[in-house]
């Protein structure tokens, strides 16, 4: 499912500066879908807004504990 794929993304995003980097090197979204599609996670701009928002709803609940 590629909204599993977002997860993945936003998650190694947070998580590992080093494909951090090489997402942010990319040179538009030719390159960025290219990059997605060697690292095995395709998805669609609508389920990275999921996933995003997914992550910010995480962060809020962990700040108002």
């Amino acid at each position: 499912m590629t909204i599993n794929n977002a997860r993945r993304f936003v998650e190694r995003m947070r998580q590992d500066r080093s494909f951090r980097k090489k997402a942010l090197e990319t040179t538009g979204p030719d390159d960025l879908l290219t990059f997605l599609q060697e690292e095995e996670m395709p998805f669609s701009q609508r389920e990275l807004v999921e996933a995003m928002a997914e992550c910010m709803e995480q962060l809020e609940l962990q700040m108002g504990s």
